[in-house]
């Protein structure tokens, strides 16, 4: 997928370079989607604990880069997370 067309119904995911020594065997400059990117991160650090629901917070955003649509169960996800947070904030503040 290298310099292809983005496909706005996709997620995808692209390594950074500076960052290729902590995923070692995942080529970096490349566009992948994110799912796949996901599985890839995962097969090199088996032992990183995710969620189903929670595949995409998967890959650090200070390491990846992102273009595409978010999947539906991503922004659900985010929802979650903004209200969790919320919630949070009104207990911390009780």
């Amino acid at each position: 997928m290298r310099g292809g067309r983005a496909r706005a119904d996709v997620r995808q995911a692209l390594l950074k370079s500076g960052f290729s020594h902590l995923y070692p065997g995942i080529p970096t400059g490349e566009w992948h989607p994110a799912a796949v990117m996901v599985s890839l991160v995962l097969s090199v650090h088996p032992g990183l604990s995710h969620e189903e629901g929670d595949r995409e917070r998967v890959l650090d955003e200070r390491h990846f880069q992102f273009r595409g649509l978010p999947s539906a169960g991503s922004q659900d996800d985010r929802r979650r997370s903004r209200l969790e947070d919320r919630q949070d904030r009104r207990s911390e503040a009780e």
